[in-house]
């Protein structure tokens, strides 16, 4: 983790100065600043930046310019996206200690805290594989403006959210055979015992005794065993349990249905919902924050073999459903139906949110930065929506109606795991919602954000463990 300080002044060669484009003033190289805005090169607009670098007795200082847009806007995923964007900049200037100058009204908690969890987010690549690494790296950040109030405990809080997406970024970059449900599991364990939940850890047979048949079709053809991961934190005994589900396959061929090679190459990031799962459950355990949490993976892999699960199977999912499958690669939501029966009737949980990269529809719909919703509940939707708007990971609302619900009805069976093409992201989230009942639940599609193509703001290329803050923040804002 970088070393994050809060100091009045800074004397160091390498300097951030996050902008307002309607309060452009700073107490040091306020000329540099003001030849820029002469030029036309800065004006603080949202998502600007300049860099200049200035010859000083033959060491060079290095002063990053980065706008927010209007003081009077919304500005916090722009702080995050700008501070991301400026320390992967003054990264390249080989510098150890990089100072970020901080005007008044971005010394308060909120500001803190989200500052702190982007520095961290920002200082993250996924290069353990590679032989020869540039050692491009900084030691120190140090925050510093006119009277800033040292704030440690929004610094840790914004230090260990980054810390525990970097967790997320990690599990769901790895190849699908280091990270297999074993793996998996083994991580929730190592996790837990470091923040503070406990993990318990079901096989095959106990799998099968709670009779969750729709997950074990889909792990058929795998030589991996299933992992049922259950985790579970209690800070408010007595108190109502929120429940978080991941959607774990480690890898996803698409089974029998098999996907095209090129489809295949960012699959071991189909468990990315179980990524952002575990990252929150260290961040809320560790904060010990007062209420009760309950998070299920069902973890396997989605191989071809002469055991596989076949199209036009028919299985029993844990609720007594029937099951037609009708393709194979539609696996995820049968190992979440099966998972969202089980922590609602055995653990008792009051609310689920369930994550999962569940269908390229929702990135066709949205695109790779907006995740998709549905419900059963607009009041639980509503307080999903307001944390998703305070991390900046976010979501939009599908409609759905009786029309949908009989895109996944079969003449075979009670359901079936693939509705066509129309409404792709709705049918697959009602399948899984079909076990809800009354329990307020709501769906979290995230297969276009859950992965990034490029390295921009505090993004990396490759995994983005989106939902992990957002996750720790609902948890955070049901305790109020």
């Amino acid at each position: 983790m970088l070393n994050i300080k809060i100091k009045e002044n800074y004397k160091g060669k390498t300097i951030i100065y996050p902008l307002f484009q309607d309060r452009l003033n700073i107490p040091l190289h306020q000329e540099n600043l003001d030849n820029l805005i002469k030029g036309d090169l800065f004006k603080g607009e949202k998502g600007s930046s300049y860099r200049v670098s200035l010859n000083c007795q033959e060491e060079f200082s290095h002063l990053i310019f980065v706008g927010l847009g209007k003081s009077s806007e919304e500005f916090m995923e722009s702080l995050r996206q700008s501070v991301g964007t400026a320390f992967k900049e003054a990264k390249n200037t080989k510098k150890q200690t990089v100072g970020i100058y901080l005007e008044e009204k971005l010394q308060g908690e909120e500001a803190l805290l989200n500052i702190s969890a982007s520095l961290e987010m920002a200082d993250y690549s996924f290069d353990k594989y590679i032989s020869k690494k540039e050692k491009v790296f900084v030691e120190e950040v140090v925050l510093f403006g006119k009277n800033l109030l040292a704030r440690d405990a929004s610094l840790a809080e914004g230090q260990l959210l980054g810390e525990m997406t970097r967790l997320s970024r990690n599990l769901a970059n790895e190849p699908g055979d280091v990270i297999n449900p074993e793996t998996l599991s083994e991580e929730a364990i190592k996790l837990g015992r470091k923040k503070g939940f406990t993990t318990t850890v079901f096989g095959r047979e106990e799998i099968s005794e709670l009779k969750m048949e729709a997950f074990l079709a889909v792990s058929r053809g795998s030589a991996f065993e299933p992992k049922l991961i259950v985790m579970e934190y209690y800070g408010n005994e007595g108190g109502p349990v929120l429940g978080l589900v991941g959607k774990g396959i480690t890898f996803d061929s698409g089974g029998l249905s098999i996907k095209p090679a090129a489809s295949m190459l960012t699959m071991q990031g189909d468990m990315s919902g179980a990524a952002s799962v575990i990252g929150a459950m260290g961040a809320i355990s560790q904060v010990k924050l007062k209420i009760n949490v309950v998070a299920v993976v069902a973890a396997c892999d989605n191989s071809v073999s002469g055991a596989s699960f076949r199209p036009n199977d028919i299985i029993r999912s844990r609720s007594g459903k029937s099951v037609f499958i009708a393709n194979t690669d539609a696996e995820g939501r049968l190992t979440l139906i099966d998972a969202v029966d089980y922590i609602i009737t055995e653990k008792k949980v009051d609310k689920v949110v369930d994550i999962a990269t569940l269908t390229g529809a929702a990135e066709i719909a949205l695109g790779q930065k907006i995740a998709a919703v549905l419900t059963n509940n607009d009041g639980f939707l509503n307080e999903v929506k307001s944390a998703a708007k305070k991390t900046g990971e976010r979501v939009w609302e599908l409609p759905h109606d009786e029309d949908f619900l009989k895109l996944i009805e079969s003449p075979y069976a009670d359901l079936t795991n693939s509705g066509g093409r129309f409404g792709g992201t709705i049918t697959a989230g009602l399948f899984i919602g079909s076990v809800a009942g009354t329990t307020p639940w709501v769906h979290i599609d995230i297969a276009g954000p859950s992965w990034s193509e490029e390295n921009s703001g505090y993004l990396s290329k490759g995994a983005t463990g989106f939902g992990t803050r957002l996750l720790y923040q609902l948890a955070k804002d049901l305790v109020k």
